[in-house]
């Protein structure tokens, strides 16, 4: 039996807590001893511990650098390691993959393994600040050495490790794609309809850039489409604001968030991710899964999951995506066609229960390593 300690910076659920929340499921069945360590309680701390796994809130971890309170949250995942004494602490985020690889250097002949899950880094291409990139790739470097293996979501994230000298050959650095649950198969949507069904299932960010999807389809006839954005956020507001100006109320409909979101998967023909970066994003697998064309903006991780023409379109622009829109309104029957190859892609790489056995597999191999030492 294994004890493993995952750390995530919030519990606000998004692709990474998902990520998180599965691999503690898939460890509790398998008999190990499972541990979740999270900077606020929120959905994710509340569903850990509806699995029966002890949740440790640390209240001074910020997503923000902040040397208190990063100060605090250091002495105080230390002090939780040193309780524990896990065989594995599996970090995700960059800000508790920081504190927690710090933290785990205070410790004197440290046996717990460190694996650091890169959900895209703080440094990727498209983040607007280059403040912020320069510090974080500075800071990665810093602590690269302290990590016994990184997991890259994404090729793309391998590259750009690479890239900026983060990872380097001493580094072990693997790459486990994301996964999402199987549908029943009865909820596997290969349908078309008239008006075009469209949805976007994502957070409201300036990273998710919702506001580049309303004005690609406020250029196309009134009556051939219907557009769901389903998620809640910062930006909410301000691209409710832009829909009334452009009088597109009866196109654009906006559901908040939603933790099921099954019912849009199977109810809609297209899915879309308009998005200035990602690693690999978890809802346009979800997407996949349920048999949905991708149109998705050229960026991070996403070619990885989207072929042109084959199931999805990947732009690089607003008019672009115009134009992707247009083709699958003009031509229903490619909907069904691109949404079988979704279907097709997702199961022979996305599936869920193939993340996580792949990723159990890294864990065996680092926990041999430690009872050698």
């Amino acid at each position: 039996m294994k004890k493993i300690l995952y750390f995530i910076t919030t519990s606000e659920w998004g692709g990474a807590s998902r990520y998180v929340y599965n691999l503690c499921r898939f460890e509790k069945e398998k008999g190990n001893k499972v541990y979740l360590a999270v900077g606020s309680r929120g959905k994710l701390s509340d569903k850990v511990e509806e699995l029966g796994i002890q949740v440790f809130i640390i209240n001074s971890v910020k997503r923000n650098i902040d040397p208190i309170n990063d100060l605090k949250s250091i002495l105080r995942i230390r002090r939780l390691i040193k309780i524990l004494k896990p065989d594995i602490i599996h970090l995700n985020s960059s800000k508790a993959g920081l504190i927690g690889r710090v933290a785990c250097q205070g410790i004197r002949n440290r046996k717990t393994k460190v694996v650091f899950t890169v959900h895209g880094w703080a440094f990727t291409d498209g983040v607007p600040s280059r403040l912020k990139k320069s510090l974080f790739n500075y800071i990665e470097k810093k602590v690269s050495s302290f990590t016994d293996l990184f997991i890259c979501v994404s090729n793309f994230d391998k590259f750009i490790g690479k890239r900026n000298r983060v990872l380097t050959p001493e580094n072990n650095a693997v790459v486990i794609h994301n996964g999402a649950v199987a549908p029943q198969i009865t909820a596997i949507n290969y349908s078309s309809h008239f008006p075009i069904s469209l949805v976007m299932i994502a957070r409201f960010s300036k990273q998710k850039d919702q506001e580049s999807l309303i004005r690609a389809v406020s250029t196309l006839p009134r009556d051939s489409y219907h557009l769901t954005f389903v998620g809640a956020g910062e930006t909410l507001e301000h691209n409710k604001e832009i829909v009334s100006k452009l009088q597109l109320d009866m196109n654009i409909e906006f559901v908040g968030f939603k933790e099921n979101v099954d019912k849009f998967l199977i109810n809609n023909d297209v899915f879309i991710l308009s998005t200035h970066y990602e690693g690999l994003p978890i809802s346009i697998i979800e997407a996949l899964s349920y048999g949905l064309p991708v149109i998705a903006s050229n960026v991070g991780g996403n070619d990885e999951l989207v072929e042109n023409n084959v199931n999805g379109y990947l732009v690089n622009s607003i008019y672009e995506m115009n134009l992707a829109i247009r083709k699958l309104i003009n031509n229903p029957s490619e909907v069904k066609r691109l949404g079988l190859n979704s279907q097709k892609k997702y199961m022979s790489e996305f599936t869920l229960n193939r993340c996580m056995k792949l990723t159990d597999a890294q864990y065996n191999l680092l926990y041999r390593k430690k009872t050698r030492i």
